[in-house]
């Protein structure tokens, strides 16, 4: 399954938490997504 992470100043950082992300129509799980908060937003 594909694993996407932040994007945090240039780099890719993995997250704490994640999510699955599913197509509507057919249910199937696309990718797990980082959950970002905060943190991540105030990070450099």
């Amino acid at each position: 399954m594909k694993k996407i992470n932040h994007w945090i100043n240039g780099k890719n950082v993995a997250g704490a938490d994640y999510f699955h992300t599913t197509n509507p129509a057919t249910g199937e799980v696309l990718a797990e997504v980082a959950s970002g908060g905060e943190a991540e937003i105030n990070r450099r």
